[in-house]
């Protein structure tokens, strides 16, 4: 019997073992409002109509909390950012001496694009004013957002200590304060639903543009490896983008338990594989996503259903 007909029986078994009453799979989130519960929210609702498999998004306060839930096997399915797996897995970072070992890449998925955002009437026009403004800071949930915010001020030639920061514990709240009127400046993802919430709310808002120069780059860069620099253009869904800007992206992943079995997490690859359109339709984020590029050399392990996968249907190149 060929390799190709023992992969699609495996799944065929996976599919009838679904059916009949296997426990949802469980779909780690930020809270509601982020990009990652958009994400989860997408997908699940892509592997009951795809796969048939049952599945359920629970938020939690932020990825600080939601990746040892996955690593503890309390959670299946996770989305987050290159950073935020990497110092999880290695146990630096905001992980720093507690490694999450039992995560695994599932599927390098598309870029986000990031960045600060004013009221469109402010005086702040470049990330130069923002010395001595008020900014959401903090993060205690989701301390890689702090770290990712650092690398913004790197880019503008600053730190934490050259503005003031209002202490907050995630992005939706510290949108909302934003909203209340109590901060200069918000953090946020492109294209999102409480980004809309704030323009709408305070009149309008501005995305501000960050530095391309080499040394701009570089400083960002060593604060958040992997991070990269383009041009981001106006148009649908680009709420304050109001003009041509360059910010700040890094890759999402999908990742899972190391405990899944191959067959099942071959069949949530496949999910998200064949369903761009479908999920692009729910978050805009997903238009960027390339079943050639699930699969990259990275210090955090791909599971074994996954790699199977992209080498039964040709979706990635994987390097020996």
């Amino acid at each position: 019997m060929s390799p190709r007909i023992i992969f699609a029986a495996v799944l065929g078994i996976v599919i009838g073992a679904g059916q009949a009453g296997a426990q949802p799979l469980g779909i780690g989130t930020s809270p509601q409002g982020t990009l990652t519960y958009a994400l989860g929210t997408a997908f699940s609702r892509v592997l009951s109509e795809s796969e048939r498999i049952s599945s359920r998004v629970q938020p939690s306060a932020g990825t600080g909390v939601m990746i040892p839930l996955l690593d503890r096997g309390e959670l299946d399915i996770a989305f987050a950012n290159t950073l935020e797996v990497l110092e999880a897995y290695q146990g630096t970072g905001s992980f720093n001496g507690r490694p999450q070992r039992n995560i695994r890449m599932a599927a390098l998925m598309m870029p986000i694009r990031v960045g600060l955002f004013v009221r469109r009437d402010s005086p702040i026009r470049s990330l130069a004013d923002l010395r001595g403004r008020t900014i959401a800071y903090g993060y205690t949930s989701q301390e890689i957002i702090r770290t990712i915010l650092d690398g913004v001020l790197a880019n503008g030639g600053m730190t934490i200590a050259d503005l003031r920061p209002i202490l907050v514990p995630n992005l939706i709240r510290g949108v909302d304060e934003f909203i209340g009127g109590r901060i200069d400046v918000a953090f946020f993802a492109l294209g999102q639903a409480k980004v809309a919430e704030a323009d709408a709310s305070v009149g309008g808002i501005r995305f501000l543009s960050m530095g391309d120069a080499p040394a701009a780059v570089e400083a960002m860069q060593r604060v958040v490896p992997g991070s990269y620099v383009a041009r981001v253009e106006p148009g649908p869904g680009m709420t304050g983008v109001v003009e041509p800007i360059t910010t700040m992206h890094y890759d999402y992943v999908m990742f899972v338990n190391a405990s899944l079995p191959p067959a099942r997490v071959a069949q949530i690859t496949r999910a998200l594989s064949r369903n761009k359109e479908t999920l692009a339709a729910a978050v805009r984020a997903f238009a960027e996503l390339e079943p050639a590029r699930f699969w990259r050399a990275f210090p955090v392990p791909y599971h074994d259903g996954a790699v199977s996968y992209f080498r039964e249907a040709n979706v990635a190149r994987i390097e020996n």
